[in-house]
This record gives structure tokens, sequence and C-alpha cells, in this order.
């Protein structure tokens, strides 16, 4: 199957990297390299723990030192533009589950009062602001391909879903939580089937939630979101049941990723290729790109970056993001210019002109 959409995931968030500081002129010749390079998908994370755009909502952050949201999002709209005319399709991503607890105004679970917390949408008053969130993206989403929605770390089994799983378990003939909590409960743990499957169940119900807003304020795209595996020294893990995800939200595309290639290379194809593509899924796959967040890498970007591309190439994914554009001087969470430069890389710019050349020699032509 050939490749549809190919490009980079950037984030334009606070905390969360250096493109929050962006200007349009920065952007622009992101673009131009992205199209120079065959790239013809750019997906921009404007919500992480932190919020990358200018919002209407009174719950959300809003830091004024990121540049989309100080210019009220006349660069949001920009980018936009500049993407379209150079047919680069835009995806709108934003983390549902993650927000700063002061902002917010919601007690966790936990109690605490301050720095941020993953909320699942079971927890009251929650799921309306998600799709409230989401209702507003659609809005200033323009002429975006798509809309991911991002709902991770909502696995916990917190007092307020017990009852929500008891009754599902019982509907289910599935072991009730008092049995169940006799095991370690992991949502990434393949061996705990019901917890896993009512886990499924709970997100489907809210993206179902979210679909409906956004489709209610007119907007068409696409939509997906991410379907998180875990990969460690042994064993990988599907956090959802992709069968009952495609039963749910049928016209929903999978994001998948992993950033470590020397880790069980040959589960990473199977969890993050081929198993959404089996089941039917529109599958993106996103990897390391000009990112060194982490321990040090057993084999070189270079390395990473090839093995990715060989094998979204070789097992047919319908998209592949790379994880990271450059590293901007200054503190950087996903991209550190020291490290870059110990790699052999003069700069971030370098190291995306390096990543680009590869993949216009790696991917057949568009």
């Amino acid at each position: 199957m050939k490749l549809q959409e190919y490009g980079f995931w950037e984030y334009t968030c606070p905390n969360a990297g250096q493109a929050c500081f962006y200007r349009t002129a920065d952007w622009g010749r992101l673009l131009d390299d992205m199209a120079e390079g065959g790239m013809n998908s750019l997906a921009m994370v404007i919500k992480h723990c932190a919020t990358g755009y200018k919002s209407r909502l009174p719950w959300l952050d809003q830091d004024p030192s990121c540049a989309i949201i100080a210019s009220k999002n006349q660069i949001l709209n920009q980018v936009l533009r500049l993407a379209k005319a150079r047919k680069i399709l835009v995806w709108l991503v934003a983390v549902c589950s993650h927000h700063q607890v002061k902002e917010f105004g919601i007690v966790p679970p936990t109690g605490q009062q301050g720095s941020s917390f993953f909320y699942d949408p079971d927890y009251p008053g929650v799921l309306e602001r998600i799709v409230a969130m989401f209702e507003e993206i659609a809005e200033l989403s323009g002429d975006a391909h798509g809309i991911v929605v991002e709902m991770e770390s909502v696995e916990f089994d917190w007092p307020h879903r017990i009852p929500l799983y008891n009754e599902w378990a019982k509907q289910h003939g599935r072991p009730c939580y008092a049995e169940l909590k006799l095991l370690p409960l992991d949502a990434r743990a393949y061996r705990i089937h019901a917890w896993r499957d009512f886990l499924t169940w709970r997100r489907c119900v809210a993206y179902q939630a979210i679909e409906k807003g956004i489709r209610a304020t007119g907007y068409r795209g696409k939509l997906a979101t991410i379907c998180e595996t875990c990969n460690e020294t042994g064993s990988s893990h599907q956090a959802l049941n992709l069968a009952e995800f495609k039963k749910a939200l049928p016209r929903w595309a999978a994001v998948t990723y992993e950033y470590d290639r020397t880790l069980n290379p040959l589960a990473c194809v199977d969890f993050c290729m081929l198993q959404p593509k089996a089941v039917g899924l529109a599958t993106y796959y996103l990897g390391r790109g000009v990112m060194t967040c982490g321990p040090d890498l057993a084999i070189t970007l270079e390395e990473n970056w090839r093995r990715d591309l060989a094998d979204v190439v070789k097992y047919g994914v319908d998209g592949f993001w790379f994880f990271g554009t450059d590293a901007v001087k200054g503190d950087n969470v996903h991209c550190n210019e020291k490290k870059l430069r110990r790699m052999g890389f003069t700069s971030g710019l370098s190291a995306r002109k390096k990543l680009l050349q590869i993949g216009k020699e790696m991917l057949p032509r568009r």
C-alpha cells in the first residue's frame, strides 16, 4: 500500500518543546523544507499538559509566552493557509486528559491542588469540558484535514470507576472488581483482558460524545486517536481492544507510536502497524524525528529514521509522522541541542535537513 501521508509532528504548547515560540516565518521555513522533502502532512499538537492556542474556555491555561496565544490564533490561521498553499495537510492534535489543576478548577481524586493531572473522562465534570474543548478546536480548525484526540494515562482504577466497572462486568460475564483486583491492574498488560476491555468501552463512550460535539459544529474532517502500546524489555502490550474500538468508531483512524527501534522491533511492527491494519483501521505511525529525549540512544538518530522509513514502506501504514522538527536554542524537553551536537549535527536545522534527505532517498516517489 502506498503511504498516503508523510510529515512532521510538532507541539505549539509551552513546556513541550520550543516550537511554542515559532513565528509565522519559522512555520513557513518548516513548511518549505517539508514540501522540498516530499512531505505532505503536518500534525500540530495545540494542547498537551499546557495549552498552545488562544481559548475562550476559562479553565484552560493561557501562557502569553506562547506565540500562537499571543497572536490570538492569527499564527495558527496563517499556518493553515501556508500549508494549504503548499498542498500540506494539517491535523490538529489535543491531549484532552492532561490539565493544569489550578486553572482547570476540578480537584483530582488525589486531592492535589497544583501542578498537572491526567483526568479520566468518567470523573465528574470532565467529559463535558473535553467535549467543549474539541467543539472549540473544530470551530478554529478551518481547513484542517483532521483532528487527533489524545486520551492517554487514564487507565487507573480510581474509586469513581469501580461501580461502572462492576455493572459492565455483570452485563458481560466478567470478574467483579474485587476478584480482578487480586491481579495487578495494568491497562497495558495484555493478560488483564477484562480491565482493558472495560477501559476501551469507556474511552469509546467518550470518543462518541466528542465526535457528536465536533460534528455539531459543521466540521467534516477526519478523526483519529492515539492507541498506545507499551514496549518494554521482553514484552509489548496493546492498551486498547482494537477490534472493539473499530466496531464503536468505524470511521476513526488509529495513531500508534514507538521511539526506540532497538527494543522489540518486530513487536513494534506487529502492535503499531499490522494489528490496527488487520482490524480495518486507517493507521498512522509516529516515530522519533529530531528528538533526543530519553536515555542515550543505542543507535544513531539516522539509523532510527532509516528503520522507521523501511518498516512503514514494507508493512504499509496510511500515514507516518516524525516527532520533532528541530531544536530551538533554550530549554527543550524533546530535543536538546547539546545532545544533537554530540551526535554529529551542527544544529537542529541541520538534523532536520538530514532527515528529509534520507526520507527522499528511501520513500517511493510520491
